[in-house]
């Protein structure tokens, strides 16, 4: 696959992104549990969203390794 350097560009903006989204997701949340006695467990975000991730990143990184072609 050719991709043009203005989409090198966007790509690497995009993986940036995604950097940023995996950092804010990765970080340790507490969710309450209803009781009699209230208790707290630990829960990242991420968990639930990582294999979306991991997709985005297949995909982002097989473009990045693409052939260039000039704008």
């Amino acid at each position: 696959m050719k991709i043009s350097n203005n989409a090198v560009v966007e790509l690497k903006k995009l993986r940036a992104a995604l950097d940023d989204m995996y950092n804010k997701l990765n970080e340790p949340l507490y969710k309450k549990n209803l009781g009699a006695k209230v208790s707290y467990s630990e829960v990242k975000p991420f968990d639930s969203v990582s294999e979306n991730f991991q997709y985005i990143s297949k995909i982002v990184r097989d473009l990045q390794d693409s052939e260039r072609v000039g704008d």
